[in-house]
């Protein structure tokens, strides 16, 4: 899944009826987008720093979340803080920020409207190690830490929160992902990682995300009772990390290729199951 003329597309949600929303890169210039029924939208974010809005999520009525730059507001603080907003399905944008936090991150959001992610104070604050500020939340019409687990940062929910994924920091080079369902929060036992990251989840309880190896980095599947890591095919493809999943199984991601120069190359992709197919073998 590639957008014409651009050096980097990542696809990073997907909904019912398959529409995909992410981001990609002309030059060193960044901006959302939504794909539907063939028609592609670019999204930025009114007032924003131009060249720096991402959408990561969309729920089946066509709202979009996602996140941009503004300027930092704390004297000797960040030069720039990272701001998040939510997009209607008619392109109207309302602002989403963490009272009393500096950067505002909005990740998925459900199909009751309910957005998660995270928020932090500067940019370098969001281990636990280091003190850090990171925490998840949870919002709807207010936004409110959903748990007291810090260095945390939510980044899939499923209707009324029943099942949210995620996460978290101990220090800032590791990371383990985590789930929370109906109130219970518990690491994810992945195989063989070094670190994981778990992106988004179903209402079937199935869950996407990547996990670090001993080399590179693979997005993963994890349903109930099974775990299937997934790599985009190619030699060469150095790492691949799947983004956004929807009630049929349809899986979202990006993976990144590197050609006969060294020049490395991110990419978006699409994956389907046939479930029916599946059934009759």
């Amino acid at each position: 899944m590639d957008l014409p003329s651009v050096i980097l597309t990542q696809a990073l949600s997907i909904n019912d009826e398959g529409d995909i929303v992410g981001r990609y890169q002309v030059g060193s210039v960044g901006h959302g987008f939504l794909l539907s029924d063939g028609t592609f939208t670019t999204i930025d974010y009114p007032g924003g720093i131009s060249g720096t809005t991402q959408a990561h999520g969309i729920n089946p009525e066509g709202v979009v979340v996602g996140l941009y730059t503004g300027h930092g507001t704390i004297v000797g603080g960040d030069a720039f803080r990272t701001r998040a907003y939510l997009r209607d399905a008619s392109g109207n944008f309302t602002a989403i920020d963490f009272p009393g936090a500096e950067n505002t991150f909005a990740i998925k959001v459900s199909p009751t409207g309910q957005v998660v992610g995270c928020y932090h104070h500067q940019g370098s604050d969001f281990a636990v190690s280091g003190g850090g500020t990171m925490h998840e939340y949870l919002y709807q019409s207010g936004a409110s830490p959903s748990f007291a687990v810090p260095g945390t940062m939510h980044n899939g929910i499923t209707r009324h929160g029943r099942i949210i994924v995620g996460v978290v920091f101990p220090t800032p080079t590791t990371f383990y992902a985590y789930n929370v369902e109906d109130g219970d929060y518990q690491l994810l036992d992945i195989r063989n990682f070094i670190s994981s990251d778990a992106r988004d989840v179903n209402p079937s309880g199935e869950i996407v995300g990547f996990f670090v190896g001993s080399a590179n980095k693979h997005g993963f599947l994890r349903g109930k009772t099974e775990f299937t890591t997934i790599d985009f095919p190619g030699a060469d493809v150095i790492s691949t990390r799947a983004r956004g999943i929807n009630p049929q199984g349809d899986i979202v991601g990006f993976y990144v290729s590197k050609d006969a120069s060294g020049v490395s190359h991110t990419h978006g992709f699409v994956a389907t199951t046939n479930k029916d197919e599946e059934e009759d073998n």
